[in-house]
């Protein structure tokens, strides 16, 4: 995908505030629009903007997310399209931003990462060179194994937390049963590790009746 990382626009002071987004103050890319007071964002900006709060940045009236929509007023979505650029790679000149996605898969100067650079390939280059380093390239060739494992990780993990929540409702219910026996006893002695602990000390210990204690340093190393 082209981002602003590959293009820089041209005459950028003569671009209308209408279309700047006011997070990051650059030309709106895939705007969305507050249905309550209608300001308009970058979709990236807001959505990373309300990770931290759930108002508008712009005039601070209560929203969420969902609260915005996409803009498609076609005349609007024109004006941005047709902004030009100029491309960082090969420094071509009054492409429209609209196009450039096209000169992108043409431009041969652009510089490509291999597929796998996520399992730390480090090969970038032109990408017309892109298949030959594919067919040679051993971290392409083990990719679907390694997805594989990564699902199949992701999958316990989940497993695992299903697990626990329905372990640290059990022991709820089982500590609120004896609460009184727990107050007068204040101490117990873990199953996993074998120590010793207050129950002041561990608030995320396991318990079950009628003696079985699991104390926070091991819910948490089994329970990250």
């Amino acid at each position: 995908m082209a981002t602003s990382d590959d293009y820089e626009y041209m005459n950028e002071s003569s671009i209308h505030e209408d279309l700047l987004c006011p997070i990051c103050t650059d030309p709106l890319e895939d705007p969305l629009c507050a249905n309550q007071c209608g300001h308009t964002f970058c979709r990236k900006c807001i959505t990373d903007t309300f990770r931290d709060m759930s108002r508008c940045p712009t005039c601070r009236h209560d929203l969420k997310l969902e609260d915005f929509h996409p803009v498609t007023i076609r005349p609007f979505l024109n004006q941005l399209n047709q902004l030009l650029v100029k491309c960082k790679w090969c420094s071509q000149i009054n492409i429209q931003r609209g196009n450039f996605k096209d000169h992108m898969i043409n431009c041969e100067e652009r510089r490509v990462s291999c597929p796998a650079a996520h399992l730390k390939c480090d090969w970038k280059g032109q990408h017309d060179k892109m298949h030959d380093h594919v067919s040679k390239c051993p971290l392409i060739k083990v990719q679907p194994i390694i997805d594989e494992l990564n699902a199949s990780v992701k999958q316990q993990s989940e497993q695992i937390h299903f697990l626990y929540t329905i372990l640290e409702k059990t022991s709820k219910s089982h500590s609120q049963a004896c609460q009184e026996r727990y107050k007068a006893r204040g101490v117990a002695r873990c199953d996993m590790c074998g120590k010793s602990f207050t129950f002041n000390e561990h608030i995320r210990r396991l318990h079950y009746c009628p003696n079985t204690d699991f104390c926070s340093d091991c819910v948490k190393k089994y329970f990250p």
